[in-house]
């Protein structure tokens, strides 16, 4: 709607369709998140009743996940397709700020968002209709500035972070053995004595010639057990006599965030940093192990273990295979001693099997997985989906039912027929039926889009690809060739049993 519009909905006495968006500013850190909602909702609800501005309680987004890129906001992203529809004339919010001060990316989004569907936005402040070129460029002055005290503020914490560090502070949460103190304000660590005495037990067992795996097994008998009562398993034992946190140091800029993708795929992702770029710095707290058991450890694992970066793929399955009883992906290990073995990481679940029948196995499946799309092929023709698309269109014309529905309630509360209390219920119970009827069209559109995307054909010419070039390939591209075909494989194998008495279950990628 036109910001002109407001004095004649005024006059006739009509309610402005609203919603109120909700969320925590990091000036209000001091605050709790519920606290502050609760305060800006009960000032935006007065606001909207003073100047006939109507929210239903479905039409309010509260905010509660923390995160600079829109589309890690989901009830940024809810709204956004709300406003796009044409669902509001008007979105209240305290500041301009709250909407969104990440990239110019999100903030030219949001923005073409609202002036598109010629929805204004309220604050207590000034009301902006995007449609209007000072009002537009006010509202790109306000994301701008917010945009830039973000910046600024984001600079001065990571600058006092780093200055903490350096003069010893711990920042991260306590690992295991430690507990969180602070010693004259400043944060450190404090020993824990029992679990102490679990990592002592744990490097010194390494240092005299125990896998992880045995340590794993020696501790869970030992009782110790991890600080909600878990088990030991071996990636918590490489974690520990990875952490030089044991001998007094702290180890900062282990890792960096980047972002990948594009538009609503786009997300942080945690790299890990070479090693002349981790700072290990000396802490205030004291150690648990001293430094030639560390430096025994140390020399022991780069002389024992396989280590896979970037740059160094261990196994062509990695990331594929997955434990069919407890669903977590099967491990390669015995590498270095020439033999390597495919095993699961819960203790007592499948059966291990070794790495090369494994493989072997894979590759006959996928064999014959390419002769049954070869007959497929030759007899086939485009999926019959014209039931599902029937049922798809009533869906879409009860859709715009209920959207006249909407209009009807909204002109029965305009003259009168219903009190502000009725319309509310039956504007809920319009609002319930019609989130229902999205969710099972969109699943309906998901299970339509998978039906006509299953190309056999292009599964067919990738599997040729596969299975032509795999033999010759490096264990980098092979693992490349696998995963741009297969999305997923089970593993299945009973204790005592051959060692090729095992089951493999593999999922082709559906190719569009």
């Amino acid at each position: 709607m036109l910001r002109e519009m407001l004095e004649q909905y005024k006059r006739v006495g009509r309610w402005v369709r609203s919603a109120i968006y909700l969320r925590k500013s990091r000036a209000e850190e001091h605050m709790s998140l519920e606290e502050i909602l609760s305060r800006h909702l009960s000032d935006l609800k007065e606001y909207a009743e003073k100047y006939g501005f109507l929210v239903d309680e479905a039409d309010i987004y509260k905010e509660v996940v923390s995160g600079e890129s829109l589309f890690s906001r989901p009830e940024m992203l809810r709204l956004m397709e709300a406003v796009s529809s044409g669902k509001y004339e008007a979105v209240l919010c305290m500041d301009m700020q709250r909407l969104g001060r990440g990239g110019m990316y999100d903030q030219g989004f949001i923005l073409d968002t609202f002036k598109a569907s010629e929805t204004l936005i309220v604050t207590p402040e000034r009301i902006y209709d995007l449609t209007k070129e000072m009002d537009e460029e006010a509202a790109e002055m306000q994301t701008f500035l917010s945009r830039s005290e973000y910046r600024m503020i984001t600079k001065r914490l990571r600058r006092g972070t780093l200055h903490s560090v350096k003069n010893g502070a711990y920042m991260s949460n306590a690992p295991f053995g430690y507990r969180k103190v602070r010693v004259n304000k400043i944060p450190t660590l404090e020993i824990i004595p029992e679990e102490a005495e679990c990592v002592r037990q744990i490097y010194q067992l390494y240092a005299d010639g125990n896998g992880c795996t045995k340590i794993e097994q020696a501790i869970n008998a030992m009782g110790f057990h991890g600080r909600r009562g878990s088990r030991f398993n071996r990636n918590t034992i490489r974690t520990i006599l990875d952490n030089p946190v044991y001998i007094g140091k702290i180890r900062w800029d282990q890792t960096s965030t980047v972002k990948v993708g594009i538009g609503a795929d786009r997300r942080k992702k945690v790299i890990y940093n070479p090693a002349d770029k981790v700072r290990i710095i000396d802490g205030r707290h004291p150690a648990i192990i001293d430094q030639t058991l560390w430096d025994t450890v140390q020399a022991r694992r780069k002389s024992r273990y396989f280590y896979v970066d970037n740059k160094h793929v261990a196994s062509p399955l990695a990331g594929l295979v997955h434990c069919s009883k407890c669903g977590r992906l099967m491990n390669m290990q015995g590498k270095n001693k020439g033999v390597p073995y495919l095993l699961c990481p819960t203790k007592g679940c499948s059966a291990g099997a070794k790495f090369e029948f494994v493989e072997q196995s894979l590759l006959q499946q996928l064999e014959e997985i390419a002769r049954q799309l070869e007959v497929e092929v030759a007899r086939s023709a485009v999926p019959d989906v014209s039931n599902l698309e029937t049922t798809r269109a009533k869906m879409q014309s009860h859709l715009v039912k209920l959207e006249d529905r909407r209009n009807r309630l909204y002109s029965l509360l305009e003259d009168g027929t219903y009190t502000r209390a009725l319309f509310s219920e039956r504007m809920q119970l319009l609002a319930q039926e019609e989130a229902s009827l999205k969710n099972t069209l969109s699943a309906l559109n998901d299970e339509i889009r998978l039906a006509l995307s299953r190309n056999q054909e292009k599964q067919l010419a990738r599997l040729h690809t596969v299975l032509g070039s795999y033999q010759s390939s490096s264990l980098a591209v092979r693992k490349d060739l696998l995963q741009s075909i297969i999305s997923d494989i089970q593993y299945t194998k009973e204790k005592k049993t051959k060692p090729a008495d095992f089951s493999l279950s593999i999922k082709l990628k559906d190719l569009i």
